[in-house]
Protein backbone atom coordinates (compact mmCIF):
# COMPACT_ATOMS: atom_id res chain seq x y z
CA UNK A 1 0.00 0.00 0.00
CA UNK A 2 1.44 3.26 -0.62
CA UNK A 3 2.45 5.91 1.78
CA UNK A 4 0.43 8.78 2.48
CA UNK A 5 2.37 11.23 0.61
CA UNK A 6 2.03 9.14 -2.80
CA UNK A 7 -1.93 8.45 -2.18
CA UNK A 8 -4.17 10.90 -4.48
CA UNK A 9 -4.78 13.92 -1.77
CA UNK A 10 -6.08 16.89 -4.00
CA UNK A 11 -8.23 17.59 -6.40
CA UNK A 12 -4.93 18.43 -8.58
CA UNK A 13 -3.41 15.52 -8.23
CA UNK A 14 -6.41 13.61 -9.28
CA UNK A 15 -6.46 15.65 -12.52
CA UNK A 16 -2.72 15.27 -13.23
CA UNK A 17 -3.73 11.09 -12.61
CA UNK A 18 -6.67 11.06 -14.78
CA UNK A 19 -5.23 13.11 -17.88
CA UNK A 20 -1.94 11.23 -17.93
CA UNK A 21 -3.90 8.03 -17.31
CA UNK A 22 -6.52 8.77 -20.04
CA UNK A 23 -3.85 8.73 -23.03
CA UNK A 24 -3.12 5.26 -22.55
CA UNK A 25 -6.46 4.06 -22.97
CA UNK A 26 -7.74 6.19 -25.73
CA UNK A 27 -10.81 5.80 -27.63
CA UNK A 28 -13.55 7.55 -28.97
CA UNK A 29 -16.32 9.66 -27.77
CA UNK A 30 -19.38 7.12 -28.58
CA UNK A 31 -17.11 4.41 -27.50
CA UNK A 32 -16.41 6.36 -24.42
CA UNK A 33 -20.18 6.97 -23.89
CA UNK A 34 -21.78 3.63 -24.34
CA UNK A 35 -18.66 2.12 -23.06
CA UNK A 36 -18.05 -0.50 -26.08
CA UNK A 37 -14.54 -1.43 -26.39
CA UNK A 38 -11.97 -2.78 -24.20
CA UNK A 39 -10.45 0.63 -24.28
CA UNK A 40 -13.49 2.26 -23.27
CA UNK A 41 -13.94 0.00 -20.48
CA UNK A 42 -10.24 -0.11 -19.16
CA UNK A 43 -10.82 4.04 -19.73
CA UNK A 44 -13.93 3.74 -17.47
CA UNK A 45 -12.19 1.64 -14.48
CA UNK A 46 -9.30 4.24 -14.05
CA UNK A 47 -11.31 6.67 -13.25
CA UNK A 48 -13.34 4.85 -11.05
CA UNK A 49 -10.09 3.61 -8.95
CA UNK A 50 -8.49 7.04 -8.90
CA UNK A 51 -12.00 8.68 -7.42
CA UNK A 52 -12.59 6.18 -5.51
CA UNK A 53 -8.90 6.89 -3.93
CA UNK A 54 -9.24 10.62 -4.04
CA UNK A 55 -12.43 10.22 -2.23
CA UNK A 56 -11.46 7.59 0.46
CA UNK A 57 -7.83 9.63 1.32
CA UNK A 58 -10.52 12.79 1.94
CA UNK A 59 -12.79 11.17 3.83
CA UNK A 60 -15.43 11.95 2.08
CA UNK A 61 -17.49 9.39 3.44
CA UNK A 62 -20.82 9.48 0.88
CA UNK A 63 -18.73 9.89 -2.87
CA UNK A 64 -16.29 7.46 -1.05
CA UNK A 65 -18.92 4.79 -1.27
CA UNK A 66 -20.52 5.90 -4.31
CA UNK A 67 -17.61 5.29 -6.03
CA UNK A 68 -16.30 1.98 -4.12
CA UNK A 69 -19.90 0.69 -5.36
CA UNK A 70 -19.32 1.37 -9.16
CA UNK A 71 -15.56 0.37 -8.86
CA UNK A 72 -16.34 -2.89 -7.12
CA UNK A 73 -19.31 -3.52 -9.79
CA UNK A 74 -16.58 -3.05 -12.45
CA UNK A 75 -14.22 -4.84 -11.02
CA UNK A 76 -16.36 -8.18 -10.21
CA UNK A 77 -17.70 -7.70 -13.35
CA UNK A 78 -14.48 -8.18 -14.98
CA UNK A 79 -12.57 -10.05 -12.39
CA UNK A 80 -9.92 -6.78 -11.96
CA UNK A 81 -8.61 -6.98 -8.42
CA UNK A 82 -7.05 -3.83 -7.83
CA UNK A 83 -6.87 -2.68 -4.53
CA UNK A 84 -7.36 1.45 -3.68
CA UNK A 85 -3.62 2.83 -2.86
CA UNK A 86 -1.42 0.65 -4.45
CA UNK A 87 -0.07 1.52 -7.78
CA UNK A 88 0.85 4.65 -8.60
CA UNK A 89 -0.09 7.12 -12.04
CA UNK A 90 0.20 5.47 -14.74
CA UNK A 91 -1.32 1.93 -14.10
CA UNK A 92 -1.56 0.59 -17.39
CA UNK A 93 -3.64 -2.53 -17.82
CA UNK A 94 -2.74 -3.82 -21.49
CA UNK A 95 -6.10 -5.83 -21.94
CA UNK A 96 -9.14 -6.63 -20.48
CA UNK A 97 -9.53 -9.64 -17.97
CA UNK A 98 -8.12 -11.28 -15.06
CA UNK A 99 -6.08 -9.42 -12.45
CA UNK A 100 -5.05 -9.98 -9.41
CA UNK A 101 -3.00 -7.63 -6.83
CA UNK A 102 -3.17 -7.65 -3.07
CA UNK A 103 -3.64 -4.45 -1.30
CA UNK A 104 -0.63 -4.36 0.27
CA UNK A 105 1.08 -4.55 -2.49
CA UNK A 106 3.29 -1.40 -4.07
CA UNK A 107 3.80 -0.48 -7.68
CA UNK A 108 5.60 2.45 -9.01
CA UNK A 109 5.14 4.58 -11.79
CA UNK A 110 4.16 3.34 -15.18
CA UNK A 111 3.58 -0.39 -14.70
CA UNK A 112 1.91 -2.25 -17.28
CA UNK A 113 0.07 -5.23 -16.16
CA UNK A 114 -1.00 -7.91 -18.83
CA UNK A 115 -4.17 -10.51 -18.83
CA UNK A 116 -4.01 -12.94 -15.99
CA UNK A 117 -1.02 -11.70 -14.02
CA UNK A 118 -0.86 -11.97 -10.44
CA UNK A 119 0.94 -9.67 -7.86
CA UNK A 120 0.48 -11.36 -4.24
CA UNK A 121 1.12 -12.49 -0.79
CA UNK A 122 2.98 -15.98 -0.20
CA UNK A 123 0.37 -17.55 1.97
CA UNK A 124 3.34 -17.70 5.06
CA UNK A 125 3.46 -13.81 5.55
CA UNK A 126 0.71 -11.28 4.56
CA UNK A 127 3.68 -8.87 3.05
CA UNK A 128 3.36 -8.32 -0.93
CA UNK A 129 5.53 -7.29 -3.67
CA UNK A 130 6.89 -4.31 -3.97
CA UNK A 131 7.25 -3.00 -7.62
CA UNK A 132 9.89 -0.30 -8.98
CA UNK A 133 8.59 2.52 -11.85
CA UNK A 134 8.67 1.28 -15.48
CA UNK A 135 7.65 -2.62 -14.62
CA UNK A 136 5.95 -4.61 -17.46
CA UNK A 137 4.40 -7.82 -16.27
CA UNK A 138 4.00 -10.32 -18.94
CA UNK A 139 0.36 -12.67 -19.43
CA UNK A 140 0.12 -15.10 -16.85
CA UNK A 141 3.19 -14.06 -14.56
CA UNK A 142 3.03 -14.21 -10.98
CA UNK A 143 4.98 -12.16 -8.58
CA UNK A 144 5.17 -13.59 -4.89
CA UNK A 145 5.51 -12.56 -1.66
CA UNK A 146 7.91 -9.79 0.12
CA UNK A 147 10.33 -8.90 -2.67
CA UNK A 148 11.09 -6.17 -4.59
CA UNK A 149 11.88 -5.28 -8.22
CA UNK A 150 13.92 -2.53 -9.40
CA UNK A 151 13.01 -0.05 -12.17
CA UNK A 152 12.41 -1.15 -15.71
CA UNK A 153 12.29 -4.47 -15.22
CA UNK A 154 10.43 -6.65 -18.29
CA UNK A 155 8.92 -9.56 -16.27
CA UNK A 156 8.23 -12.70 -19.35
CA UNK A 157 5.19 -14.07 -19.61
CA UNK A 158 4.20 -17.37 -17.43
CA UNK A 159 7.11 -16.16 -14.85
CA UNK A 160 7.27 -17.16 -11.40
CA UNK A 161 8.69 -14.74 -9.44
CA UNK A 162 9.60 -15.28 -5.65
CA UNK A 163 12.93 -13.36 -5.35
CA UNK A 164 14.22 -9.63 -5.46
CA UNK A 165 15.83 -8.54 -8.54
CA UNK A 166 17.86 -5.24 -7.88
CA UNK A 167 19.26 -5.04 -11.03
CA UNK A 168 17.48 -2.11 -13.34
CA UNK A 169 16.74 -2.63 -16.96
CA UNK A 170 16.68 -6.10 -17.38
CA UNK A 171 14.23 -9.36 -18.05
CA UNK A 172 13.39 -11.89 -16.25
CA UNK A 173 11.92 -15.27 -17.10
CA UNK A 174 11.15 -18.67 -16.13
CA UNK A 175 10.05 -21.07 -12.84
CA UNK A 176 11.66 -20.12 -10.73
CA UNK A 177 12.66 -16.08 -12.54
CA UNK A 178 15.81 -15.37 -13.59
CA UNK A 179 17.62 -12.57 -15.60
CA UNK A 180 17.76 -13.69 -19.04
CA UNK A 181 18.63 -10.26 -20.61
CA UNK A 182 19.95 -6.84 -20.30
CA UNK A 183 16.54 -5.43 -22.23
CA UNK A 184 14.18 -4.43 -20.01
CA UNK A 185 10.93 -2.59 -19.94
CA UNK A 186 12.81 0.35 -21.81
CA UNK A 187 13.73 -1.81 -24.47
CA UNK A 188 10.19 -3.32 -24.92
CA UNK A 189 8.65 0.35 -24.68
CA UNK A 190 11.31 1.58 -27.48
CA UNK A 191 10.56 -1.60 -29.87
CA UNK A 192 6.71 -1.39 -29.31
CA UNK A 193 6.80 2.43 -30.02
CA UNK A 194 9.22 1.89 -33.02
CA UNK A 195 7.07 -1.22 -34.78
CA UNK A 196 5.32 0.51 -37.67
CA UNK A 197 2.29 -0.98 -38.94
CA UNK A 198 1.99 -3.36 -42.42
Amino acid sequence: MLTNELRINSKKKLKEYLQKESTLYECGLLQRIFCISEKAILRKHQILLRKTEYYTNIHSVVLKNIYRFKLCLLQNKYSLHIPINCCEEGLHIMHLGPVLINNKAVLGKKCSLHVNSAIVANGITDEAPHLGDNVVVGIGAVIIGPIYLADNIAVGANALVNRNFMEENIAIAGIPAKKISNNGSLEWNKQKTQEVPQ
